[in-house]
């Protein structure tokens, strides 16, 4: 699963989601979890994985995400 913080209200995360047709979570008011994860800028996407465990972390456009995604669903 893939999960992004938000520090804005449940309100604009869910019209920005509309807006950009955004299909993962956005967690509105994580300010808790972003900064027990280390979130130091955004956006800040995580990869979480069956177990919990996070197996990745960083930019939505960073090129180690699918990589990342391939392998944790076993694709090649």
């Amino acid at each position: 699963m893939v999960v992004a913080p938000s520090l804005d209200a449940e309100a604009a995360v869910k019209a920005y989601k509309q807006k950009h047709g955004i299909d993962y979570p956005l967690l509105a008011g994580a300010r808790k979890s972003a900064q027990s994860y280390g979130v130091q800028a955004f956006p800040t996407m995580f990869l979480v994985g069956k177990d919990g465990k996070v197996l990745w972390k960083g930019h939505f456009e960073d090129a180690a995400l699918t990589k990342a995604i391939e392998a944790a669903v076993g694709a090649k």
